[in-house]
């Protein structure tokens, strides 16, 4: 996405510079300036990091960043917002880079938000932990560093000298090429000059205990086997489960992302997010790999029907190769227009494709690739970011969620029912024109109306197709986490919705759970996820996040060794994070497990070792979650690895120390 901000300063830029007549489009040939300095860089060279350091609220970080932290580095600074689908397109990306030069590169995330939603570091934080975040991110909600390097689209990419000169501007996205020459080119230069000590880094997803779900993103269920099934976005996989939440089956692996295909254990995804169940067969728009894919649950196999992998964009209406056509970001999917074809949310080019089962090819329904809100037959009706589909009879409702838009795709024509424009969005009922949305995701609809899952509101809605009206039926358009009754349900995010009977399912995305809403009795409640009872592992951890260094100790044979473990006051342990701890015993290389404390007995903190043999040697390991006292309050992680020796001198106690500044 990038959207024109300033336009008159900009065109009166644009006309001082002599580069009139330059169009600005997602379609256009992005600028790459080479030496384009904002002002701040005609200043001393220090002046766009003090530029760049301005704001406090930092994330990924154990403080505020400083001018002198980043001076005598390469930086490549990248301004997004995180509704932006173009912006999540530069993530692997920077993550590439980041990987390929390592200690000589630092990135660091500008965000300038677009919608009042994005403006708080809480939904910021939310973002980076959903797309794997690790480099400082800086909240610029009142658009000051913006201002200041005179960007004017999301995404902008600015690379940084050693010195703190600006090097070269990048507008939009696909300049991983000539980002990799470029650092290149810096690192060469500066060889010799470059710092690599490392900043003040303190990764969001170490202070945030992990959840059964990891930003569940879209919902779907299959009537004739009785599952739920879920996209586990961020974990990369998909769900299978039971209305009351017990996991039935898990499709890829929790937190391994890739595109392999193969039996549920071997394929792998990376953001799952729209699904589609017809007979037996579940389809998935495997968002972060491009790809449609289907899970056969006949076989249990996973296999790719279109895409390749990479990004792509189809404006000629006319039938494509499934496997041969790049997507970009397939975000829902429906059966339409007719149940031998899937419509697919295009939302990385703001389209409506189809895909036939029948002849395994793709052709476009809607949007002409123009980020815009133009109403009418292909190809002249364009779309925003389409990121929800609602097929009921012969029409396919949509939301479009960057112009905060309902519309409905009916006979070949567009017509939008709630919306205006890009910058057009707010939290209002009643009908066109004054009713409005805020980037909604998710969508549903059935006789009793057309329900979406308006996101930045974080409120669930309902629009009447025969009156044209919008209600809220659930939200206060703030975000927060409550359950019970209706009236003061709190969500965070919503990014999907489902009827099934006379109950509303609500993917809670922020939240990381499922909801079960009941108009009738005006109570909702959340879905307790029970995956199957895992083995014991009976052999030692190789990943402990956050691993405090501990000395061996000497305890002593033959009787039961308290256990203590010890916080700051003011300090709990986290009673519904996964807490884990295992005392092992080791000869040479075999191991074996000789005890696994419940997480019950952790919470309660009075715990023994069973009795431990003379001169034989153990291991305990384990992993902790603490949190501060007191209602969303930050919460830490700590593990453990310590060698135990026993001897008949040893000590009768052992104690783990738990505190956050380890």
């Amino acid at each position: 996405m990038q959207i024109k901000r300033l336009v008159y300063p900009i065109i009166l830029l644009l006309l001082t510079l002599g580069l009139g007549g330059y169009f600005w489009g997602y379609f256009s040939k992005p600028l790459v300036s080479k030496g384009l300095r904002s002002p701040a860089a005609n200043s001393p060279a220090s002046e766009p990091l003090r530029t760049l350091t301005q704001e406090s609220h930092w994330l990924n970080t154990s403080r505020p960043l400083l001018p002198e932290d980043l001076s005598g580095r390469i930086l490549l600074v990248d301004f997004w917002t995180f509704c932006c689908i173009n912006c999540m397109h530069v993530f692997p990306d920077l993550h590439a880079l980041e990987k390929e030069f390592g200690a000589d590169l630092t990135v660091i995330g500008v965000h300038s938000a677009k919608f009042d939603n994005e403006k708080e570091t809480e939904n910021i934080r939310s973002a980076v932990l959903r797309y794997g975040i690790e480099h400082p991110v800086v909240n610029d909600g009142e658009f000051k560093i913006w201002n200041g390097f005179s960007v004017n689209a999301w995404p902008t990419l600015v690379l940084l000298d050693p010195s703190g000169k600006v090097d070269r501007v990048y507008s939009g996205e696909g300049h991983l090429g000539e980002l990799r020459q470029d650092i290149s080119r810096l690192r060469k230069d500066f060889a010799g000059r470059l710092r690599s000590d490392p900043l003040a880094l303190v990764l969001e997803r170490n202070k945030t205990p992990p959840a059964d779900l990891n930003f569940p993103g879209k919902l779907e269920f299959a009537e004739d086997l009785g599952l739920l099934f879920v996209s586990d976005s961020s974990n990369h996989r998909v769900l299978g489960m039971k209305l009351d939440g017990t996991v039935d089956f898990e499709v890829g692996k929790r937190g391994e992302s890739g595109k392999a295909d193969g039996d549920f254990s071997q394929a792998r995804f990376q953001q799952p997010q729209g699904l589609l169940y017809r007979d037996g067969q579940l389809y998935v728009a495997d968002t972060g790999n491009h790809l449609l894919r289907k899970i056969d649950l006949k076989s249990k196999q996973v296999s790719t029907l279109a895409g390749t992998g990479e990004q792509g964009l189809m404006r000629n209406p006319q039938a494509a190769p499934g496997l041969q056509t790049p997507l970009s970001s397939p975000w829902d999917l429906q059966f339409f227009p007719s149940v031998d074809e899937i419509a697919i949310a295009m939302a990385g080019t703001h389209q409506i494709w189809a895909y036939s089962l029948t002849q395994k090819t793709l052709r476009v329904l809607a949007g002409n690739g123009r980020e815009s809100i133009d109403d009418g037959v292909y190809p002249h009706n364009s779309l925003s970011q389409p990121s929800g589909l609602a097929a009921w009879k012969d029409r396919l409702y949509f939301v479009d969620s960057e112009t905060s838009s309902l519309r409905v795709l009916h006979g070949g024509k567009v017509e939008t029912l709630l919306g205006s424009g890009l910058f057009d969005f707010g939290f209002v009922d009643g009908g066109k024109p004054e009713a409005k949305l805020q980037h909604p995701l998710g969508i549903f609809a059935d006789d009793s109306g057309v329900y979406i899952a308006d996101s930045y509101n974080h409120a669930l809605r309902r629009y009447d197709p025969a009156t044209g009206g919008l209600e809220t039926l659930v939200g206060k358009g703030k975000p927060g986490k409550t359950e019970g009754g209706l009236a003061g349900l709190q969500l965070n995010e919503p990014n999907d919705v489902l009827n099934i009977g006379q109950t509303s399912y609500v993917a809670d995305t922020n939240n990381q759970r499922l909801l079960a809403l009941d108009f009738s009795r005006r109570a909702a409640r959340p879905l307790a996820i029970q995956f199957p009872s895992p083995r014991p592992e009976s052999k030692l951890a190789s990943r402990l996040p956050n691993l405090h260094p501990t000395p061996a100790q000497i305890l002593a044979a033959g009787g039961n060794i308290a256990l203590q473990i010890h916080l700051d006051p003011g300090w709990k342990l986290n009673k519904q994070a996964p807490n884990w701890l295992k005392l092992f015993k080791t000869e040479g290389e075999a191991v074996s497990l000789e005890k696994s404390f419940a997480k019950q007995d952790l919470a309660e903190k009075n715990l023994f070792l069973p009795p431990l043999e003379e001169k034989k040697s153990f291991r305990l390991q384990g992993t902790l979650y603490f949190c501060r006292e007191g209602q969303e309050a930050l919460c830490y992680l700590q593990s453990v690895d310590q060698n135990l020796e026993v001897k008949a001198t040893g000590v009768n106690s052992l104690e783990i120390v738990l505190k956050k500044d380890s």
